[in-house]
Formats: structure tokens, sequence, C-alpha cells
């Protein structure tokens, strides 16, 4: 389709080598050729009689222009697919539809999991695609390329609308045979060799790994793996330790001879929290599952007690 003479379907090809400043990228994330591409750029390069796009050694730059276009062809495309192409009204026993929605696997795996057997039960037509945390998480909820970022606190973007979804404290794990079996203390945890988790080519840090270097509590990190989920076999069979979510901590000793004992410091509680675009509001479809998934928070919160310090250590048989 044209519109005073450009080929509107040319704007989501910009909008995407505006992101990746890449073509190569750029096609992997339009599931196009990359010559398909690089023929796209030369006929926006044409309409705007700019370059828009400049190699740079290996990477390419945006023009003056190419900067001057990147919000309003971004927010133009946004209002396309909230505004116009979503269908009015949301039916969960006929709608077919996907959901992309970023979470960790720790989110996925004490929290979104069961909302999403919930839905294939209410909603069969509807599936969903689960993306793992990055440092471009936020630039893609900007961009109206996410329905749901799932996050904490401290990752949110301020302009637009979120929700709580639970709060959790932190658990040392610990192999069950192992030296801290019975429970650790803050001299037997500085002394431990530890696993950490890091997440996606960025390497994010954990939430507990950041409170520890902002407290300036030195650990000796002996195994780095590339998400929390491998955590549990990381001190099995060995005298480590790992910092994890509680809740994460209790799904994992239900199944692995592992045990989970208060942290001996005082990590604040991390807050989980969803987030969707401010132009989603009216999006019936993405209401209804945020409805879903505060409604499965609500019941999370009310089955898990508190934990009240030293005493009263949560371990798996």
């Amino acid at each position: 389709m044209r519109f005073e003479r450009l080929d509107l379907n040319l704007l989501v090809a910009l909008d995407v080598l505006i992101a990746e400043r890449s073509v190569s990228a750029a096609a992997k994330r339009l599931h196009l050729s990359q010559p398909a591409v690089s023929g796209a750029l030369n006929r926006l390069r044409e309409f705007f009689r700019d370059d828009l796009l400049i190699q740079v050694g290996r990477q390419m730059i945006l023009t003056p222009k190419a900067d001057e276009l990147a919000a309003p062809v971004r927010d133009a495309l946004l209002l396309i697919r909230t505004r116009i192409t979503q269908p009015a009204g949301f039916d969960p026993a006929t709608a077919e539809r996907e959901f992309v929605i970023v979470a960790s696997d720790y989110m996925f795996s004490v929290f979104l999991a069961d909302v999403i057997a919930k839905v294939a039960a209410l909603a069969p037509g509807v599936a969903f695609e689960i993306m793992p945390p990055e440092a471009v998480s936020t630039g893609r909820l900007e961009r109206g390329d996410l329905d749901l970022l799932i996050t904490i606190q401290t990752h949110i973007l301020p302009q637009h609308p979120s929700r709580l979804l639970f709060e959790d404290e932190h658990a040392v794990i610990c192999w069950s045979e192992g030296a801290h079996g019975d429970g650790i203390d803050s001299k037997a945890f500085l002394s431990a060799g530890h696993a950490v988790a890091s997440f996606g080519p960025d390497r994010l840090t954990a939430f507990s790994e950041n409170w520890f270097d902002q407290q300036n509590i030195a650990r000796r990190i002996d195994v780095r793996v590339p998400s929390f989920t491998f955590l549990p076999t990381a001190v099995i069979g060995t005298d480590r330790v790992a910092t994890l979510q509680r809740r994460y901590a209790e799904y994992f000793a239900r199944s692995m001879p592992i045990k989970a004992h208060p942290v001996p410091f005082a990590i604040p509680l991390l807050q989980e929290v969803m987030q969707w675009h401010a132009m989603r509001e009216k999006d019936e479809g993405l209401q209804w599952l945020i409805a879903m998934l505060s409604a499965h928070a609500a019941e999370l919160v009310s089955l898990v007690p508190a934990l009240e310090g030293a005493d009263s250590c949560y371990q798996g048989k």
C-alpha cells in the first residue's frame, strides 16, 4: 500500500533498521533475506533523499534525518498495531492471537507457566512467545514489539503503566549432603564458593548480585551460569552455595537434593512487576491477560507465608 508515494511496508523495515542499525540483524527480525532488506533501505533512501544509515567501520550509524524519523515512525506503527489493526473486543473462547512476553526463567517456572495453563483451557486459540530479559527489552516495549515486560521494579519505564505482581525473598541454596546442609551463617556464606547467574549477550546480573556489589560484600565466585535454572546443579555434589529467589528455591527443592536457608544478610525484597505500553490501555485482549496475571498473583501471595528469620528455613525433602 502506498501513501503519498511511500510504500507503507517500508516504514516497518525502517523502524527495524533504525533499532538494529544492521541490515543483517534487521533481516533476521523481519524474517526476510538480507538482499530484500538492502533493497528496502535503498528505496527508503530514494524516497527520503537521505542515506539514513551510513557504514562506519563495522557499524552503521544513523544520519540526522534517520534520527529525526525514529520517534514518529515508531509512534505511527504503534498506533496502527494498537488502534487500527487490533480487532475490537476480545472473546477468549474464539480469539486467535499471540502474546509476546519478556520474562526470566524464574518467573516462567514459578508464575507464568501456571497462567498459560489456565489460558489454554479458557482461550485455546491464544499462543505465547516468551523471551528472556535483555538490555534491549525496555526498548522493545517502547517500540511496541512486546505485549508485556515482566521484570523487577527498578527496571521498568516510568512513562508506561505497570502493576506489582508479588514480592519475593531470597534464599541460600546448597547441596543437602554438603557442609551447609543444616544452615549457614554470614561467616560461612562469605568463605564459601558461590555459583551466580548472568543473562543474555549483555551478561545482565541478578538483583541479589547487584545488591552484594553495592554493599561491597565480596564473595568467591566459582561458577557462572547463563540462567537461574542452572544454579541448583551448580551446587549439587559440592560445598558451593548460590543465592536464589525463595519461590524458585522451593520449586527446585521439591525435586532435587538441595536445601534452602535464609540469606544471612538483609537483602531487600524482590518486587516483580508487569508493564505494558501506554497505548495498549484499551487493548481488550491484553487487559484480559493482565487481569488473569493479577488474579493468579493474588492467589500466589495468599498461599506463601513470609519467611521469619533463620529458624524458619524451608528445606527440600
